[in-house]
Formats: structure tokens, sequence, C-alpha cells
């Protein structure tokens, strides 16, 4: 049974609160909460009148008031789009962000498709990165690790959805693993210094888990202990692939790299121009 509220002026409505608490991109967020409760498209929601189901009001509401809290728009409709899959984004997973989705441009552009290797991935989160690898290659043997039950979790069920079997999501913590050697290590691990945190946005601050932001340090604690460990994780022939921040400890990742004889580097920049990924792998 259908209200007699019509939609459009519903969404009017939210769209005028939302300005006014000057929420970031409040359009496309709201557009895309309707499209993800009722199923209705950005272009249908423009030119065709529709009433909201009594069932769904609610739904819509609860929904409208956390956005106005700036509570990200995928927190709140449970999902995020990377690369060509939909994951699973609940409160309390990281989100992932499109600009990561350059390490996986890195590594199609180095392995062909028949390779067989195998490949760990830091502080998986959502998984979205090693399941999007082992999506993309059948022939990879994928291990994704984090120190969150929750994201253990969510990236299992991840998996689970996209059909993603030739990955292991496993609780470790990096810094207590046993040493074993991979042919590719990809990692976008928490970068910031536990200083920058209070300068974030609220919809990032208050709503991404903090264990996935920053090392509670300097935001160099993991590049340095992929770099100072890099013979005891990483096969002779294989490649590290890493984001990074656009910050100033990025001078900092290069001489450490600089400072290790035995390894060498390569830059990869996002669509913005800004350095995103680098790539570590032995001296030939």
């Amino acid at each position: 049974m259908h209200s007699n509220y019509l939609l459009i002026d519903f969404f009017n409505d939210q769209l005028m609160d939302l300005k006014k608490k000057k929420i970031e991109e409040y359009r496309q967020k709201s557009e895309m909460i309707i499209d993800a409760i009722l199923g209705i498209s950005k272009a249908e929601l423009y030119i065709r009148n529709h009433f909201i189901p009594n069932n769904q009001l609610k739904s819509l509401e609860q929904a409208f008031s956390m956005l106005l809290e700036d509570m990200p728009v995928q927190h709140i409709i449970g999902k995020t789009h990377f690369y060509e899959d939909s994951f699973f984004t609940p409160p309390g997973i990281f989100i992932p962000r499109p600009e990561t989705e350059l390490i996986i441009d890195c590594i199609q552009n180095d392995f062909k498709s028949l390779s067989e290797k195998t490949v760990l991935d830091i502080g998986c989160g959502s998984g979205c990165i090693g399941i999007t690898l082992a999506s993309l290659y059948k022939n990879f043997d994928v291990t994704g690790i984090d120190i969150s039950n929750k994201a253990i979790n969510i990236a299992t069920k991840n998996a689970k959805q996209l059909k993603v079997t030739n990955i292991d999501i496993i609780k470790q913590n990096i810094f207590d693993m046993k040493p074993k050697k991979f042919d590719i290590i990809v990692s976008n691990p928490p970068y910031l210094g536990i200083n920058e945190i209070p300068h974030l946005d609220n919809a990032v601050k208050n709503y991404d888990p903090l264990q996935a932001l920053s090392d509670k340090e300097d935001g160099l604690k993991f590049y340095k202990h992929f770099i100072d460990n890099i013979s005891e994780l990483l096969k002779i022939d294989g490649s590290m692939y890493f984001e990074i921040p656009k910050s100033t400890i990025t001078n900092q990742i290069i001489d450490m790299i600089h400072n290790n004889s035995n390894i060498e580097s390569i830059f990869f920049k996002d669509l913005e121009g800004n350095y995103r990924v680098i790539k570590v792998f032995f001296k030939k």
C-alpha cells in the first residue's frame, strides 16, 4: 500500500534540509539512497511521479536522518562500488576509495591472466583489492589479512556474495606474521599521522575506523615494516604495490627505498596527477 506522500516532494524537502546543513554532494547522495531503498533510478525519480510505499517511508526517513548527520552514504546504504563490483560496506568498515582502483590497474598492466601467483592483501578491510584480484585472476592464490573481526566477517561475506573462491580471509597482524614469501603484495595501509585525524572531514573521522586511517603514530609504521622486511615477505621476482598519501611522508617513504640498495621503485599517478601507488621490487 502506498502513502499519499509524493516521492519528489519528500526528496525536495530532504534536499533543502541537507543544503542548510552544508552536506557535500547532497543531491548525488540523496539519489543513491532513493535508488538503494526504493529501486528508483535517478532518471525515473525526475520524470515520473511515485508515491512512497508505507512500508518504506520509515526506512527513507531513517536514511536521510543519518545523511543529515554527515554519515557516509556508503555506510547508509551498506555498499560501495569498486572496480566492476559492489561491496558490502556497513558502518565500521573502511569505505573503498575510487583512487585505490589504480592498484588493480597497475597489476593488470604487469601480469597476464594465465599467471599463477600468490598474493597477500595487507589490511584488507572490505576485501575490495584482494577479492577484485582473485576475481580477475582465477589462477591467483590470494590471502587477505586484517586485525578487525568485523572486517574479516565483511570481507568473507563479500567474497561469498561475488562467488570468489580463490581467496582466504584470515585475522592476522602483519607485524606478528610468520615469515612467508609472496609473488605479489598489495596494501592501502593506514598512512595518516595521528595528529592529522582531528583535521579530517567529519564524514571520515567520525565514521571510518581509526585503525584503517592511522597507524596511531606518524603514518610511516607500515611502510617501514614493508621495506625493512621485504626479503622475508617478497619472492625475488615479486612486486609490492602500495597506495601512498599526498603528504610530506611520501618523501620519507622514498628515502626509505633509496636507503635500501637492494630494491627499486616506480610511482604511478592517479587521474588528478598525484602520485598514488608505488611499486617496489628487487633490483635485477
